[in-house]
């Protein structure tokens, strides 16, 4: 009957030991908060995100996050043209912290999207990040030439519009553009022909009556075009044309303030053999 008693009144005891332990033990979740439903301050997006093509450990945002107790976290975003971005993990200072954010999923379309950050532990509010999806550039294709000398690729995402119907340059005629396709770059080029109809295999400069044209945004958002002038600067030669591609060489000289500055640009080796949309 003693040991009966006895067993009793251990068990009692050691349950509530294991209890306390447990308890002493768990990790308090971390305190942060992300905004206020504006832009993530300081969002950083890196890597490139092309439509059709899986994301990968490259394709991360990285967000500032205000800590007010240190622990683990989850924050994560909604999912749009196929992709979303989270993170778990832990803040190990209180602060001002940052939080690297990994993309999954395929984008599906060529679009910049709207994506909102969601704190799912700690006090939470939100903000907002963009990401821009480009076109893959299939091997047939390319847009490069030699600005001052160095190499420069602009196959991201190039194109062309060939028809009576405005360009995206406002024009008729043959257009053609392409984005830097170094990772993060702004800078990109346009360049074609003005034409009440479609442009075929020729030669054509920018003070010829058929009129050639051609910009360069750098990454300083400068744009720099063709002087005007009464001789050549810029010439355009269509090798190639049809209701899919569009194919030739480019070269000439352009100028800063929209062709008006005193600092100039050699462009040279230009080269293009572009899908037509």
């Amino acid at each position: 009957m003693k040991n009966l008693l006895a067993l009793i009144v251990v068990i009692p005891i050691l349950f509530c030991g294991c209890t306390k332990e447990a308890a002493d033990n768990r990790t308090a979740i971390a305190v942060y908060t992300i905004g206020s439903g504006g832009n993530c301050t300081g969002a950083i997006v890196s890597g490139r995100f092309v439509a059709d093509t899986a994301l990968t450990s490259a394709n991360t945002v990285t967000i500032t996050v205000d800590v007010s107790v240190a622990g683990p976290y989850w924050i994560s975003t909604n999912t749009v043209n196929g992709i979303s971005f989270s993170n778990i993990g832990t803040f190990t200072i209180t602060g001002s912290q940052t939080a690297v954010l990994t993309g999954t999923g395929t984008p599906v379309a060529i679009d910049t999207a709207d994506f909102t950050v969601s704190a799912l532990t700690g006090l939470g509010g939100s903000c907002t990040f963009s990401v821009a999806t480009v076109q893959g550039t299939l091997p047939d294709y390319y847009l490069t030439c030699f600005l001052n000398g160095v190499y420069r690729n602009f196959s991201d995402s190039a194109s062309a519009t060939n028809s009576s119907s405005p360009g995206n340059s406002g024009a008729a005629g043959l257009d053609v553009r392409g984005l830097d396709s170094v990772i993060n770059s702004t800078s990109k080029i346009e360049f074609g022909v003005s034409k009440p109809g479609s442009v075929g295999v020729g030669t054509y400069t920018d003070t010829s009556a058929t009129r050639a044209y051609f910009s360069y945004v750098d990454s300083l958002a400068e744009m720099w075009t063709v002087g005007t002038t009464s001789l050549p600067s810029f010439t355009i030669v269509v090798t190639g044309v049809n209701a899919n591609n569009v194919q030739g060489t480019f070269s000439g000289t352009i100028k800063n303030q929209q062709g008006a500055g005193l600092d100039s640009i050699a462009v040279t080796n230009g080269l293009f053999s572009v899908p037509v949309k």
